[in-house]
């Protein structure tokens, strides 16, 4: 055993950085969007299943799309530089999220109009 440090070889080599960067690939924002997204069409599921699966994940829509959006932005903004960056996953659910923020709301500028 000496003290001599020898360099290791490639197999042996490993990548030991003190502050490794997080790798920015969107998955996360792709799952809440879609997340958000199959939760709109909870009310269309038949009418056996109890109120409570059916109506209160309708409670949880905005909630969870804008966490896709808040997951999946600075993800895209992380990536920007980056021209070999995977970029389909976070656009995807930064997609999702935005349909899941509009459908409500369009839904409720609708029920407005309609109550005039």
């Amino acid at each position: 055993m000496s003290l001599v440090k020898e360099p290791a070889g490639p197999e042996q080599q490993t990548r030991e950085d003190p502050v490794a960067e997080p790798e920015h690939r969107g998955t996360a924002a792709l799952a809440l969007g879609a997340t958000a997204v199959a939760m709109l069409g909870c009310p269309f599921l038949p009418e056996q299943l109890p109120p409570w699966i059916r109506f209160f994940p309708l409670h949880l829509v905005l909630p969870v799309a804008i966490m896709a959006l808040v997951c999946g932005l600075p993800d895209l903004w992380a990536m920007r530089g980056d021209e070999v960056a995977p970029r389909g996953r976070a656009r995807i659910g930064v997609a999702l999220g935005t349909v899941a923020i509009l459908v409500p709301l369009a839904a409720c500028l609708l029920m407005v109009q309609l109550l005039d």
